[in-house]
């Protein structure tokens, strides 16, 4: 195996640089701080970061990017893109390769590739494939709406499309590897772009960072959660954590547990904050669904990180995954680290991590009747939440991150 010699690697992340914000920019933004912090300490070769600071006076911080509008968001994915394609061309391409941690706020790629350069994109979504099915709403696939985009002339292409499109296309194209996190996201690319060769797909489940958590500072912090919401002993906590945003499905998991007279005190924390284009709309929909459940205490505790992340896992009895579209699913894998049962839909990102000794994996309409099964038998969710840690331990981030590393060394 053939390795660079003098390896530098640029990183370009349009939600990175906003690690102490307590915004939720997504997983993404997650992967991103967590790559730069294992790289940092493994040290396989010198990274610089591209991050929105390039703007510098027109930089929007991470409660601006999380509140942007379709239009809004499309500026800053131009803007974004520009600076980070003309810093890199500054580089030498012999001595430089790009990771990059977009694809509609990505770089030219064109222009890079053209010049040189070795790139990588990791696609924490398949903008395409998530635009259809949460705009589209399935009515069309992503094969069918690529091919018929392909038809238009580029002068009459929406400048807002492009970035869906165009992008994503030009990505695939012209980077060296496409980092894909489940086997799942691979297969529906090679459905949507009949062209593309599958070697250039490496699927790389990202597993869990098994960094150690202060055992002390947890406990401490499970107390405060239980006294602020006021959870009594013995109570069932079902909670579910992440964005809130349509994809991510709250709403399906209320409206299952709407008419449900659980047989002991039980409550539902929904954690996370709105965000993006149809975040804060559909937060309002959340508390309004929320008010029709009558015999289930609903909270919304906010967004949620660090010790407070994992006080929320030791306080509930099961973890309930309703999203109904995800390229992978890191909360579902960090609840099961920390031992949980879990419920989720039947999803790409679920296909990849669910077994069925994990917890169920099932559809809408079976929710509420899997949330019962496993909060009525604790020995049978005992057994769930064990053999999710055990898969989880096995699939440390850790090792995910070194053989990232290992392909971008390699790949000439």
């Amino acid at each position: 195996m053939r390795f660079l010699s003098g390896l530098e690697v640029i990183y370009t992340a349009a939600h990175g640089g906003f690690a102490k914000a307590a915004v939720p920019l997504g997983g993404g933004a997650a992967i991103y701080e967590q790559l730069l912090t294992e790289w940092g300490r493994t040290s396989p070769f010198p990274v610089r970061t591209i991050t929105p600071s390039i703007l510098g006076a027109n930089a929007p911080t991470a409660a601006d990017i999380v509140g942007f509008g379709e239009l809004a968001y499309a500026r800053f994915s131009r803007a974004f893109g520009a600076a980070a394609t003309a810093e890199i061309l500054k580089c030498d391409p012999g001595k430089t390769a790009v990771l990059i941690n977009d694809v509609s706020e990505g770089p030219d790629f064109e222009a890079l590739a053209q010049a040189g350069f070795r790139m990588f994109t990791i696609y924490h979504v398949d903008v395409l494939n998530y635009v259809m099915a949460i705009y589209g709403r399935g009515l069309v696939s992503p094969r069918t709406a690529a091919a018929l985009y392909a038809k238009i002339p580029n002068a009459l292409r929406p400048a807002v499309l492009k970035l869906v499109f165009d992008k994503q296309e030009a990505s695939i194209r012209h980077s060296r590897k496409l980092i894909l996190p489940s086997a799942g996201m691979v297969d529906v690319m090679l459905d949507t772009y009949p062209w593309l060769a599958r070697d250039k797909c490496v699927p790389t489940p990202w597993g869990v960072n098994l960094s150690p958590f202060n055992k002390a500072a947890i406990d401490a912090e499970t107390l405060k959660v239980r006294n602020e919401v006021g959870i009594r002993a013995g109570a069932k906590v079902i909670l579910t954590l992440s964005r809130i945003s349509p994809e991510k499905g709250q709403d399906t998991l209320l409206e299952a547990i709407r008419e449900w007279e659980p047989q002991q005190e039980t409550w539902l924390l929904i954690c996370g904050a709105p965000a993006f284009m149809m975040g804060h709309r559909f937060f309002e929909k959340l508390q309004s669904l929320s008010r029709r459940v009558k015999h289930v205490n609903v909270r919304f505790p906010g967004y949620v990180t660090g010790i407070r992340k994992q006080a929320f896992f030791r306080l509930a009895d099961l973890y309930v995954f309703p999203s109904r579209h995800e390229s992978y699913g890191l909360t579902m894998v960090e609840a099961m680290a920390a031992g949980l049962p879990v419920v989720c839909l039947d999803h790409l990102g679920a296909r990849e991590v669910m077994r069925r000794e994990f917890g169920e994996r099932v559809t809408g309409s079976q929710m509420l009747g899997a949330i019962q099964k496993l909060l009525l038998d604790p020995a049978h969710a005992r057994r769930c939440g064990d053999a999710g840690h055990r898969y989880a331990q096995q699939h440390s981030f850790q090792t995910t991150a070194a053989q990232l590393a290992e392909l971008i060394r390699s790949t000439t």
